[in-house]
């Protein structure tokens, strides 16, 4: 599978996740706020209004999903380095999510503590996904070259 197909597969699976991802966003908040899991968005969908802004919102977390999972593949660039790679997703998918989080309104055009609190913890989300993949890549590595090195010996693994 050449660059473009992988894009093209995580971006799909991405989507998914982004829309599921932005549905149990959505109760959790919904719960907070309401108490109540009957007061969620998903559950009294009163008229096209609300119906059309829910979608929206799906579409564009669908986006945001597509955008991180799709754009990770620019970690199989085998040319760039981890850093080159990390920069250019982060800044990528950040931009998408202000972009996202101003047209969703999860984000105001203006300064706020609001805005603070939301990309910290988009930042934070994000490097808990990128510490996690990280490490189980480097234990992937390091497996590998465990069985090298009984391979190189004659040994049995």
């Amino acid at each position: 599978m050449n660059l473009k197909q992988r894009f093209i597969y995580k971006s799909a699976i991405g989507f998914s996740l982004g829309v599921f991802i932005t549905i149990i966003i959505n109760i959790i908040v919904g719960f907070i706020f309401h108490g109540s899991l009957n007061e969620n968005p998903y559950t009294e969908i009163r008229n096209n209004m609300d119906f059309t802004k829910i979608m929206l919102e799906l579409l564009t977390g669908g986006i945001l999903g597509c955008v991180g999972n799709g754009g990770s593949v620019v970690y199989e660039i085998e040319s760039w380095s981890i850093i080159k790679a990390t920069f250019t997703h982060f800044v990528v998918t950040m931009a998408v999510y202000v972009i996202v989080g101003l047209y969703n309104g999860w984000l105001l055009p203006r300064h706020s503590m609001v805005n603070v609190i939301q990309i910290v913890m988009m930042v934070f989300a994000y490097f808990m996904i990128w510490l996690s993949q990280y490490l189980i890549y480097k234990k992937s590595i390091n497996d590998i070259n465990e069985d090298m090195k009984y391979f190189k010996n004659g040994e049995k693994i």
